[in-house]
């Protein structure tokens, strides 16, 4: 049976509410309050195999932008890769990946996506080769005569408290021109995603610095702090950072690709079912400058 092919759920009411369906019964979430307070922007373009008006498969496109060092990359992230169970094994995400690579492979610089375990050997046939990724940490150890930080809890059901930090994430959007102070692959033109994480994934975990007015998205694990992201543009002194969440610290990871790498050790990244799949030589930058794709642009 021949299906059709669509990129407009996100403006179709009827064909949106199907894409959430399939995205709740496949992953147990859906996208209808972030589209429902207009965080759904133009960057997240689903792609998708209707029966009828219903959605039977989907593979969307991510389109990102990342400052790396002052040089502005193009990139597509693949993501919310799903078929319905009454519809699988006849081919449909493969036709859906085929339509996408034609589109796009020549208008990016690279594109890339985390895969589970059970489909390592899958996206090698569109031409995907897997790629490490690297995290930075630093051993917190005993300082003398270091303050912590003053850290503020930022409450995000308080909708000044969200435009407010919208508009610093924003502020290297407006003027690109503005160096990052903190990341060395930070995530442009995509606050939708953002919004995303801050909304659903991270709403608990951030934090207000007034000292040097800057964000930490940030979170203990018994005696390791998780510091997510950072906002503002300011420099954060990694050492006071990692000691204003607790003295039970003692050891501080980046989820992040940091500007000052000489403070911190490095590791291949390791997380349990995901590999990074790349296509396109411009993306072996990742492994051979050992960065990693900020925690916040996974899509």
């Amino acid at each position: 049976m021949k299906y059709k092919y669509s990129t407009t759920v996100k403006n179709n009411d009827v064909l949106r509410e199907s894409f959430n369906e399939l995205t709740r019964s496949t992953f147990g979430f859906d996208f209808s309050q972030w589209h429902a307070k207009g965080h759904w922007g133009e960057c997240y373009v689903p792609h998708v195999l209707l029966d009828g008006e219903k959605v039977i498969s989907n593979v969307s496109v991510n389109l990102m932008q990342f400052d790396i060092g002052g040089v502005k990359k193009n990139y597509i992230q693949l993501g919310t890769v799903m078929t319905d169970s009454a519809y699988r094994n006849q081919g449909l995400n493969r036709e859906i990946m085929e339509h996408i690579l034609d589109e796009y492979v020549k208008k990016a610089d690279g594109i890339y996506l985390f895969a589970n375990d059970e489909v390592l050997s899958y996206y090698p046939k569109f031409g995907f080769k897997p790629a490490k990724e690297y995290e930075y940490y630093m051993q917190c150890k005993e300082q003398e005569k270091i303050a912590p930080y003053l850290i503020e809890k930022v409450d995000m059901t308080d909708e000044k408290n969200c435009l407010r930090l919208y508009s610093v994430i924003q502020d290297y959007f407006i003027s690109p021109e503005i160096p990052n102070r903190n990341d060395a692959m930070y995530m442009n033109r995509n606050l939708g995603l953002y919004q995303f994480w801050m909304a659903f994934g991270y709403d608990e975990h951030i934090f207000y610095l007034p000292e040097v007015d800057i964000y930490v998205i940030a979170e203990t694990n018994k005696n390791t702090l998780l510091i997510h992201q950072i906002f503002g543009k300011q420099q954060a002194d990694m050492i006071r950072l990692s000691k204003s969440f607790g003295e039970h610290v003692d050891e501080m990871v980046l989820g992040f690709s940091p500007v000052q790498k000489e403070l911190f050790l490095v590791r291949e990244r390791k997380e349990d079912d995901c590999t990074l799949f790349i296509l396109g030589e411009d993306l072996q930058c990742i492994e051979r400058e050992k960065r990693m794709f900020p925690v916040l642009s996974h899509a």
